[in-house]
């Protein structure tokens, strides 16, 4: 099954302006940890990510009401955009990593390699990215 979420972001690529992210719920490309910052409250948040039509899409998944939830944290469409997300972007001297932050730091990223085929370009922007992350790469179909 394919799920559908609508985008229109004047920041993103040309390519991916009004563009509909896909994906399988079935094709767990891996999973993030995040740590942000509320005021003087710091959390923890474990992410799923899928790769569908995009490099990746960074789902925030929960339980409300005995439903399953889930929300759209961020995603990557192509190596540009994420290039230009983890602050890589040679072009603009103002770019910065919006995942090293102050109320919005990557900690840890696992990228399953049967459900991820851009891993070696994500771990690659990454490591170039962060001072300090940790990196875990598996193979699970």
């Amino acid at each position: 099954m394919y799920y559908n979420v609508r985008v229109n972001r004047t920041s993103l690529t040309e390519r991916s302006k009004s563009m509909a992210l896909t994906w399988q719920w079935k094709d767990v490309a891996g999973k993030a940890l995040i740590q942000q910052t509320f005021g003087d409250e710091t959390r923890d948040f474990v992410l799923t990510l899928y790769e569908g039509n995009a490099y990746l899409i960074f789902m925030n998944e929960y339980e409300e009401n005995g439903k399953d939830m889930y929300n759209v944290h961020s995603f990557w469409v192509d190596k540009a955009h994420m290039n230009r997300c983890l602050g890589l972007e040679k072009k603009n001297p103002d770019s910065y990593n919006m995942y090293n932050t102050p109320l919005n730091k990557l900690l840890k990223i696992k990228l399953n390699k049967a459900h991820c085929q851009y891993v070696k370009q994500i771990v690659s922007a990454l490591v170039q990215a962060f001072d300090e992350i940790e990196i875990e790469i598996y193979n699970e179909e």
